[in-house]
């Protein structure tokens, strides 16, 4: 029930991104045919966008592994690995879950480690909490 809520909700962000990346390109198209130079905007706009893209991919990769960690009496089954690391098991999507995640491990948000069906998240418990905001 909650995979198939987290499979219907990616696609519903992918369809939305993918739109606004496709309407972005479109716009700096014909803002480069009238001949106006707001060319480093739409460049950083498309990138931003095009970033939105892989974190929302992530985001979904991450609530993917959690939701496939749930239970059949709604049990969370993870483990703790030291103070700020769960063990889950992500089965035979494991490699493929831990890839997607790294677009959230690159921002720092935790680092991802996959070893067979295991994935490992280390939070940093040292981030700013300034960091979390505006990046």
């Amino acid at each position: 029930m909650l995979q198939s809520a987290v499979r219907a909700s990616g696609h519903e962000m992918r369809n939305a991104l993918n739109g606004l990346v496709v309407n972005l390109e479109v716009v700096r198209a014909q803002i480069a045919a009238s001949g106006v130079s707001v060319e480093p905007f739409m460049s950083q706009a498309l990138e931003q966008s095009e970033e939105s893209v892989r974190l929302a991919e992530s985001a979904n990769a991450l609530l993917t592994l959690l939701v496939g960690a749930v239970g059949p009496g709604g049990e969370l089954r993870c483990s703790t690995v030291g103070d700020n690391a769960l063990k889950i098991d992500g089965g035979s999507d494991a490699e493929r879950l831990a890839n997607g995640l790294r677009p959230l491990a690159a921002r720092r948000v935790f680092s991802v480690e996959q070893t067979g069906p295991t994935v490992i998240l280390r939070i940093p418990d040292d981030r700013p909490e300034n960091e979390l905001t505006n990046e």
